[in-house]
């Protein structure tokens, strides 16, 4: 295993912030970030490699994680390969043009990565979370079949609907209260169903309720914050008044 395996997803954390700061500017700068990017790899990122795996087929290998610098922006890794021009021994030996291969590099600066659709174009075009070890890639791999996706089919033929959405032409059934809200989430649309007994109680005990994200609030400074941590990271979430749990 590699160092450039083994190093912690904030490696890189540093590399998007502004020049010129201060020690004490810098310091206060990185560690708000890394507030910022906690959360965001607590709420979302294990959203993205689910729908990797499950729209995409790119599978994120246990333990690697993308060197983020601000939340939904990370640290890639391509093949630099440069072109050099070459003269032959002698003195009318033409020029020839010649490639030089520099293995992989890390990006300069962080890359949008906030949903999966981007992570798999990145994936696509050949950049990578980890720089591969022997010419074999150390943190994604691709399934023909997704394992996860034939296990899901399998359990949604057995399992009876309990959830059901009528808002588009073709009407949906899901088996579980997560996977509705996962379509929920990708269609950017609110619950529309009876929420079951333990998201009831769990509203109960704040003010302001995040249904999408399973989270609650206690003001709505926190619950605005929550709102637009999730807009500026390109997720959708519910409004102030819709998160409002007692409307009367």
């Amino acid at each position: 295993m590699t160092l450039a395996t083994m190093q912690k997803w904030d490696t890189y954390i540093d590399r998007d912030l502004e020049l010129g700061l201060n020690e004490i500017d810098r310091e206060g700068q990185i560690e708000m970030l890394r507030q910022h990017i906690e959360r965001w790899r607590e709420d979302e990122w294990p959203l993205i490699k689910q729908q990797l795996l499950s729209e995409y087929n790119w599978h994120i290998r246990e333990n690697v994680e993308p060197y983020w610098t601000s939340p939904g922006r990370c640290i890639l890794w391509q093949r630099h390969i440069v072109t050099v021009r070459k003269k032959g021994n002698g003195k009318n030996a033409p020029v020839r043009l010649e490639e030089v291969d520099h293995g992989y590099q890390p990006t300069s600066n962080g890359m949008p990565a906030n949903n999966p659709s981007q992570l798999a174009a990145y994936f696509e075009k050949g950049f990578r979370l980890r720089p591969p070890e022997n010419g074999v890639d150390v943190d994604v791999f691709r399934n023909a079949v997704p394992d996860e996706l034939l296990q899901a089919d399998a359990e949604q033929e057995t399992a009876p609907i309990k959830y059901i959405c009528t808002n588009h032409v073709d009407t949906f059934g899901f088996s579980s209260w997560k996977s509705y809200l996962k379509h929920c989430l990708h269609h950017s649309e609110q619950p529309a169903v009876e929420l079951p007994n333990e998201v009831i109680e769990k509203s109960k005990k704040t003010k302001y309720f995040c249904v999408i994200h399973n989270t609650g609030f206690h003001g709505e400074r926190l619950a605005n914050q929550h709102i637009t941590h999730k807009h500026r990271s390109g997720v959708w979430a519910l409004t102030l008044e819709q998160m409002l749990t007692n409307k009367n």
